[in-house]
C-alpha cells in the first residue's frame, strides 16, 4: 500500500512512523528541509521536499497512491491538497485534518464530504480529544477508558487497590463471571501479568465490559456514578467542544471554564448557556478559591501548553481536587505524569494517529489502544480464518477473548471464533508490526 502524507509535524511524523512499521510504503511531503532530514534519518520513509500547493508536484508524481493524508496545521491547505491528490494523483482515498469548528459540525461535516467527492474522511484532533474526555467523565475512578468499535463494549483501567478495598478475590471473580466481564491483565512494573491470581493492591487492572453493566461495576468498585462540579482549564477548541457535550448531557453539572484570553472568554460566554466563564491566568493562585480548584470533583487541563497542564493538574490534586485529567502532547511528559498523581492523561497525537490508522486498515483492524505507558497495545480485530491461524501460531500475540454476537468468550475457554466475531488481542508495542503485517496480508 502506498501512502502519501502531507505535513511533518507531530501527527504527520508519528503517523509516518507507525505506517512504515506496518510495512506500508510511506511518502512524506513538506517544505521544511530540516524536519524532513531528521525524519528520514530516523524512520524508513521516503521524504519529498516540495511545495504541496504546487500542482506540478502532483502531475509529476509517478507512484499510485492508495491514501493521501493531509495533516498540516492549515485546514485550507489540507482541503486543497486533497483535491489535488484526487484529481491529479488519482488517489483512491483522501483524509484531511480539519480544526475549524464550523466545518466539522455534524451538519457541515457531512455536507463537506458529500459535496466534495475529493474528500473521503475528516479527522478533527480537538473533537477526538473532547469526545474521549467526555466518555471518561462517565467512568469515575478509571485512569483509562476507551470505547471499542464493537457496539456497547468498553476497555477500562482501574487501580486494583480500589477493587480489593471492598471485596475478596472470590467475590471479585464471581462478579466478573456474573456480568461477563473479561479480565485482560494487570501491570507488574513495566510488564503485563495475565494471571489474575497474582494481582496485588499496587497493580493497575485492565478489563473489558459491556456498557450495560457499567453502573454496576462503578458501584462494585465503590465509586459514585456522578460528578457534580467540573473545572476546565483552557477555553480553546477542546474546552469549547467538551463544554458543549457536557451541557447537552442529562446530568446536571456545575461547569466552569478558566481561560486566559479575554476575547475568547466573551465568545464562550455567548455560546455556552450553562457554563460559568472565568478570565485569568491558570497559574494565578489568587483565582483558585473563586474557581473552586480545591473542591472540584474533577479538574481537566486542556490548554495548548503541556507544562501548564501538568503543573496545574499536580497543584489541583495536592489542593484537594478529587480527580484530574490532563491533555499532554509531549511523550516525555506523558510518560511520568501518572507518577505525579494525574489520574488520566490524554495524548491528542496518539489519539489522532489511532483514528487515522483505523480509517486505512482495510476492514480487519477495528481499533487499537495503547496501555501501560504505550508499552503494550490492545487490538480489536475482525475475525478472518487465515488471520486467526497466524495469530494462534504467534508467540508474540496473546488472544485475550472474542466478542461474539451474544457475549464475551474467553480465549482460554477454547471458543472457536466465526465470521462477524471480533478478536481482542494483546501485544508488546515493539512487536506490533508483526500483527499489523498479518492484518495487512489478510
Amino acid at each position: 500500500m502506498n501512502i502519501l502524507i502531507l505535513g511533518s509535524g507531530i501527527v504527520g511524523a508519528n503517523l509516518a512512523h507507525k505506517l512504515s512499521e506496518q510495512g506500508k510504503n510511506v511518502f512524506l511531503i513538506d517544505d521544511d528541509a530540516n524536519e524532513l532530514k531528521r525524519l528520514s534519518d530516523r524512520y524508513d520513509i521516503k521524504t519529498i521536499l516540495d511545495d504541496p500547493l504546487n500542482p506540478n508536484f502532483y502531475t509529476n508524481f509517478t507512484s499510485h497512491i492508495d491514501y493521501f493524508i493531509a495533516v498540516t496545521k492549515s485546514d485550507e491547505k489540507n482541503i486543497i491538497t486533497c483535491k489535488f491528490a484526487k484529481e491529479f494523483l488519482k488517489a483512491d482515498k483522501t483524509i484531511a485534518r480539519i480544526r475549524n469548528q464550523n466545518l466539522i459540525s455534524d451538519e457541515n461535516k457531512s455536507l463537506l464530504i458529500d459535496s466534495n467527492k475529493f474528500l473521503d474522511h475528516i479527522i478533527s484532533p480537538e473533537w477526538e480529544v473532547s469526545n474521549n474526555i467526555f466518555e471518561k467523565i462517565h467512568m469515575p475512578g478509571a485512569f483509562f477508558s476507551e470505547s471499542l468499535i464493537s457496539e456497547n463494549y468498553l476497555l477500562i483501567g482501574m487501580q486494583s487497590s480500589d477493587l480489593f478495598k471492598h471485596h475478596t478475590f472470590e467475590e471479585i471473580k464471581s462478579f466478573f463471571i456474573e456480568k461477563n466481564i473479561c479480565y485482560i491483565g494487570h501491570s507488574k512494573g513495566e510488564d503485563i501479568e495475565l494471571n489474575f491470581k497474582n494481582i496485588s493492591n499496587s497493580d493497575q487492572l485492565y478489563l473489558l465490559i459491556n456498557k450495560k453493566y457499567l453502573k454496576e461495576l462503578i458501584k462494585f468498585f465503590g465509586f459514585k456514578d456522578y460528578i457534580l462540579d467540573i473545572l476546565i482549564v483552557g477555553g480553546g477548541n477542546i474546552g469549547q467542544n467538551l463544554s458543549q457535550l457536557i451541557e447537552q448531557d442529562e446530568q446536571e453539572i456545575n461547569l466552569k471554564i478558566l481561560e486566559f484570553d479575554k476575547d475568547r472568554c466573551d465568545y464562550l460566554a455567548s455560546i455556552l448557556k450553562k457554563t460559568s466563564i472565568f478570565h485569568g491566568d491558570a497559574l494565578d493562585q489568587s483565582l483558585y478559591d473563586e474557581v473552586k480548584l480545591n473542591t472540584s470533583d474533577l479538574v481537566i487541563t486542556v490548554t495548548d501548553n503541556d507544562q501548564i497542564n501538568t503543573i496545574l493538574s499536580i497543584i489541583a490534586k495536592k489542593r484537594g481536587s478529587k480527580s484530574v485529567f490532563s491533555v499532554v502532547n509531549n511523550e516525555s511528559f506523558s510518560s511520568f505524569a501518572n507518577d505525579l498523581g494525574i489520574d488520566v492523561i490524554i495524548n491528542p497525537r496518539e489519539l489522532t494517529t489511532s483514528r487515522i490508522i483505523e480509517k486505512i486498515s482495510e476492514g480487519s483492524l477495528l481499533s487499537y489502544h495503547s496501555i501501560l505507558r504505550d508499552n503494550y497495545i490492545i487490538y480489536e480485530v475482525k475475525y478472518r480464518n487465515e488471520l486467526y491461524d497466524h495469530i494462534k501460531s504467534s508467540k508474540e500475540i496473546t488472544h485475550i477473548c472474542t466478542i461474539t454476537k451474544e457475549n464475551i468468550e474467553l480465549a482460554k475457554d477454547e471458543h472457536i471464533p466465526i465470521n462477524n466475531d471480533t478478536l481482542i488481542l494483546l501485544i508488546e508495542d515493539k512487536n506490533s508490526h508483526i500483527l499489523e503485517k498479518f492484518i495487512n496480508d489478510y
